[in-house]
């Protein structure tokens, strides 16, 4: 009896360990393809594109992931780079970001236009932004920055740590 509760008590720890090693591999995946995913965005080259068309949309403050009830905007992109042209699509942008792409004052008051406002202000509007036709997906020009930004500051630790394991020998 003893040598079954310990062969089931052996097999369930077994199982256990191996859950635990699955999960582990599973995270360094996830965050292995994040990775590669900021380093590709860090290295895309800004691009012009012409807004064909907007969806605004206020956030309900009653859904869980809403942090506020500034308008939320998704931009449909005719996209041009190296002479050709593809639709993306880029958002959601917190009214902030919009203006800051457009080269505009971000006032407060500027998130709550009037559709007549935002579509003298969107409609036939080029923006500057970073085009990745593989992906069918823009981002901002700034985002691209905060990619680098951050790509250094790995790239940094990592040395770091490299130094410092070699120091160590």
């Amino acid at each position: 009896m003893e040598i079954i509760f310990f062969t089931l008590l052996l097999v369930v720890g077994g199982l256990l360990w191996l859950g635990l090693i699955a999960i582990a591999l599973g995270a360094y995946y996830l965050l292995g393809r994040l990775i590669l995913k900021s380093m590709r965005q860090a290295f895309l080259r800004p691009g012009t594109a012409q807004i064909t068309a907007y969806e605004i949309w206020t956030p309900d403050l009653k859904e869980d992931d809403a942090e506020d009830a500034r308008p939320l905007i998704r931009l449909a992109l005719d996209c041009e780079r190296h002479g050709q042209h593809f639709r993306l699509n880029l958002g959601p942008l917190t009214c902030q970001e919009l203006f800051a792409a457009l080269d505009q004052p971000v006032h407060r008051a500027a998130c709550w236009m009037t559709i007549e406002d935002w579509q003298q202000l969107l409609q036939g509007r080029w923006i500057t932004v970073a085009c990745d036709p593989g992906r069918t997906e823009a981002i901002l020009t700034s985002q691209v920055r905060a990619k680098r930004e951050m790509l250094v500051a790995a790239l940094l630790a990592l040395a770091t740590i490299v130094l410092l394991a070699l120091l160590q020998t």
